[in-house]
């Protein structure tokens, strides 16, 4: 009996082990980005509006029967646009000092666009809730995102554009952030190698930007992938 039991069993993790494997999954997505924040201003709460976002990645994870684990490497670009009046003026002017070049005296009633590029290095996990048919799968996943972020852009109305320099965003920035993220993934399987992901997600920065002010920026994207099987999953989706 204990031989049955132990044959049946090593049969089961077989097939199990038969439904694993590894995958590579190219990813892009574009929306909105905004931030919550009060930014400097004596004047109330600012006029703020979000500004497009993108995201670019590739990651490389394991299938383990109904679940996904993986991480990779990305860009995502967040920011904001701040309306006038949303920076405190002095004899109406706003100062933007670049330390390795002159400082910017820009109008009170400049439009400014706030850029912050990040290298995104994720961890996520993904889990098959439901399985349409033998093609179709809704796999929602979640997980954290650590942010190494980069020297930020600022726009304005007059045409102006400044990138931060070195020694000002090694003043005013924390270098990392975490951020977190849900992901509601829809998985066509195109054959036993391949699948198309496509689905909405949201990203929220746990951290400050800043390191003199609480400054945690978001975004919504619409994402979508090419997910490469590296082993043929002819079962999984007869299961």
């Amino acid at each position: 009996m204990k031989k049955l039991i132990i044959t049946i069993l090593c049969f089961c993790g077989i097939a199990s082990f038969a439904q694993n494997g590894f995958f590579l999954q190219p990813e892009i997505g574009g929306g909105i980005s905004n931030t919550c924040w009060q930014p400097f201003t004596f004047k109330g709460l600012p006029g703020q509006q979000s500004i497009l976002s993108y995201q670019g990645q590739v990651d490389a994870g394991y299938n383990a029967g109904k679940w996904r684990f993986s991480t990779g490497v990305g860009y995502l670009l967040t920011g904001v646009h701040l309306q006038p009046g949303s920076i405190a003026n002095f004899n109406n002017y706003v100062v933007i000092p670049f330390a390795e070049t002159n400082n910017l005296f820009i109008p009170y009633s400049e439009k400014i666009t706030d850029y912050n590029p990040h290298i995104i290095i994720p961890l996520k996990v993904a889990y098959e809730v439901k399985q349409f048919n033998d093609r179709l799968s809704f796999v929602p996943q979640i997980g954290a995102e650590f942010a190494m972020n980069q020297r930020r852009t600022f726009v304005f109305s007059n045409s102006v554009k400044q990138e931060e320099s070195a020694s000002d965003f090694k003043s005013a920035c924390n270098p990392h952030s975490i951020m977190g993220m849900v992901q509601l993934n829809f998985e066509y399987r195109l054959n036993s190698h391949y699948a198309i992901t496509a689905g909405p997600s949201a990203h929220y920065m746990f951290t400050s930007e800043l390191n003199f002010k609480d400054q945690q920026d978001y975004a919504v994207l619409m994402n979508l992938g090419l997910k490469w099987n590296f082993r043929k999953h002819t079962d999984i989706h007869t299961r």
